[in-house]
């Protein structure tokens, strides 16, 4: 979907999504692919990658932001029954966009908790695009709301890409600043309730969800960072490759400065693909691996924010 069409929907000037923003076209599902179908793809390639067959896997997390194909219903148990992995406990993780780093630190314990335990799959999938009401002027900062799907193979005692650690915070006083109203036991889906205008994402203050998106956002990316180096014994200076959240073009500059660090550190995939969610740190991760630019010994910081407000970091030595 380009950004003339979502200008025109959203009746803003294109110049907010292209050099604001800093998007030219976002991907978008076509209406009959959902997100476990996208989920099922990434967990099929990534076991594919790691040359293992589904029997292998022991634990399947399911790290999705928005919507699953059914409201009541698992999504990581229906990717466990289509791709044969039968002997894997299978679960879903919910932090927003943070789902897919906290994944894969709950995951590397419960790996490391259980001598039984060798593979763990974890997958980012979603379809966030159906959550937008292009006509409600309020959500303007989120209309890079987009889908994809990426997913991770775990194993203990493999030598290289070794995950370090792993830090989060949580800021509970935002937690009113984002949500969808209807459809929760504040709101069921009854008929004095059904307004469609309520089965989309709301923006509680557009101007303070500005302002978290830059100071307080930018605050909590440097400490989680921080933090997370720190446990696993490296500084900000040893930083060789940054993935985060493909959030707008101005907020990620000021977290790639303030750490001194410049795109050929990271990989942009909001100009061409918008914000999947907690999909965007592994896709640019896979990304970037595909391109040969990480090398063995480098040091790989996944960085991510999250609705709630959540942070999370993890640090991977290749």
């Amino acid at each position: 979907m380009t950004s003339e069409a979502i200008a025109k929907l959203a009746d803003i000037p294109l110049w907010v999504l292209t050099e604001k923003i800093g998007m030219e076209k976002k991907s978008i599902a076509a209406e009959d692919e959902h997100p476990s179908d996208m989920g099922i793809k990434a967990a099929i390639s990534a076991i594919n990658k790691a040359q293992i067959q589904p029997e292998e896997i022991d634990l399947i997390a399911y790290c999705g932001v928005g919507d699953y194909d059914y409201r009541f219903w698992s999504p990581a148990a229906k990717i466990q029954g289509i791709i044969g992995a039968e002997n894997a406990h299978a679960f879903e993780v919910r932090n927003f966009c943070n789902s897919g780093n906290l994944g894969i630190h709950i995951c590397r314990n419960m790996l490391l908790a259980d001598s039984s335990l060798n593979y763990a799959l974890v997958v980012c999938s979603d379809k966030l695009s159906q959550l937008l009401n292009y006509s409600d002027k309020n959500i303007n900062s989120i209309l890079f709301f987009a889908d994809g799907a990426a997913a991770a193979l775990l194993k203990k005692g493999e030598s290289s890409n070794k995950i370090l650690s792993y830090h989060g915070m949580t800021d509970g006083k935002l937690a009113d600043f984002i949500r969808v109203p209807l459809g929760g036991t504040k709101l069921p889906v009854k008929d004095e309730n059904i307004d469609l205008e309520l089965n989309y994402v709301k923006v509680e203050d557009r101007e303070k969800l500005d302002e978290i998106l830059s100071d307080i956002c930018l605050k909590n990316y440097k400490k989680v960072i921080i933090a997370a180096l720190q446990k696993s014994g490296f500084s900000i200076e040893e930083i060789d490759f940054l993935f985060t959240n493909q959030i707008k073009k101005s907020l990620l500059s000021s977290i790639f400065e303030s750490l001194k660090l410049s795109k050929k550190n990271t990989f942009i995939s909001l100009k061409e693909s918008g914000h999947l969610g907690a999909t965007d740190t592994l896709f640019g991760l896979a990304k970037t691996i595909e391109s040969e630019k990480i090398k063995p010994g480098n040091l790989v910081v996944l960085a991510s924010s999250a609705a709630g407000f959540s942070w999370g970091a993890t640090v991977i030595k290749y």
